[in-house]
This record gives C-alpha cells, sequence and structure tokens, in this order.
C-alpha cells in the first residue's frame, strides 16, 4: 500500500496527463512565425525541464493593475512547470493590429525565461548589457514595472527576457544549449 503523501501525488500527476494540450492547438500558435514555431518546438521537447504550454489560465488574471501577457513558472520538485501565454490580455491591451507580433514577442520573453531554468544555478544566459539599455530598462525599472519586488538577478533575468524578445534565434540556441 502507498503511503498517504504518495497517495497525494497521484490524483495530480493523472490529472495533469488528462488535461494536457499540444501547444499546436493553442490560439497563440497561429499567429508565430516560423522562428517561434520552432522556440515552441525546442520548448515543448525540453529534456532538462518539461513545460507544460498553456493558454489564458486564471493566473493571467493578475489584479493589482498589472497585466500578464505570459509567464513561465519555476520548476517544481517534478521539475516540470507551466509556459502560459495570455492571448486575452495581449489582444486586449494591443488590439488586432500589434496582436501576432506581440504573441511573437512574448513567446520568446517566456522561451528565455525557459532556457534559464534549464541553465539552473545561475540562470543567466550571457546576454550583452548594453542591450539591456532603453526598452528593457524601462520595462524592468520604469515606473510602471511590475518587476519592481523582484531581487536584483531576477531582474536581470527580466532584463534578459526583454532583450530577447527581437533576438529570436539567440532565444533558439539558448533552449538548444541549456535544455537538451
Amino acid at each position: 500500500m502507498l503511503p498517504l503523501d504518495k497517495i497525494a501525488i497521484i490524483p495530480q500527476l493523472i490529472l495533469g496527463a488528462i488535461n494536457y494540450e499540444d501547444y499546436s492547438s493553442f490560439n497563440y500558435y497561429n499567429y508565430l512565425d516560423s522562428i517561434g514555431r520552432e522556440i515552441m518546438e525546442r520548448v515543448d521537447s525540453s529534456q532538462n525541464v518539461t513545460y507544460y504550454p498553456r493558454e489564458n489560465l486564471p493566473s493571467c488574471k493578475s489584479g493589482n493593475n498589472e497585466i500578464y501577457f505570459g509567464y513561465v513558472s519555476l520548476p517544481d520538485f517534478f521539475n516540470s512547470s507551466d509556459f502560459v501565454i495570455c492571448t486575452y490580455n495581449i489582444w486586449n491591451y494591443f488590439g488586432e493590429r500589434e496582436f501576432e507580433n506581440q504573441v511573437n514577442s512574448t513567446v520568446r520573453h517566456e522561451a528565455t525565461h525557459s532556457a534559464q531554468f534549464c541553465k539552473a544555478g545561475n540562470y543567466l544566459l550571457g546576454v550583452d548589457q548594453r542591450k539591456f539599455s532603453g526598452y528593457p530598462y524601462e520595462r524592468v525599472y520604469g515606473p510602471y514595472s511590475i518587476y519592481k519586488q523582484l531581487s536584483y538577478e531576477e531582474k536581470l533575468m527580466e532584463l534578459e527576457a526583454f532583450a530577447l524578445e527581437s533576438e529570436p534565434y539567440f532565444v533558439l540556441r539558448s533552449l538548444e544549449r541549456f535544455c537538451f
């Protein structure tokens, strides 16, 4: 007979298997460019961390006037993590005109975090810090930043992710290097 603490895990594993959906079935997949689709293939097939791609989970509703376009959860005890794209938020914030571009940027941003978590230890990927000026710096340190409460290392991780939104091949190489 299994100990009680092991029995509690079994329904979670079963439910996780039942609820798993192929990433290519999500709405955002239809808006990805070819490199975005390659990035999602690498995230989904990662060997170092098991990522569960998802879309519009209830946690996309952040409250506190914060808007999340996506997130990757810290890998848990089983070395698995949610990779979430909040397409409702992207659509509501940017509208039809910018939707495709922002979906691709968000996937690249979150895939950067996926590569960082695969790397473990020192999560930083080695992005040239000169790329942090402008947009990345404003997003992390600006007056409306949702990242103010993060540690210095977590802020550096966010700076890398914002800087790599426009560097999809760096993201792809990082996934290949650290997740396999």
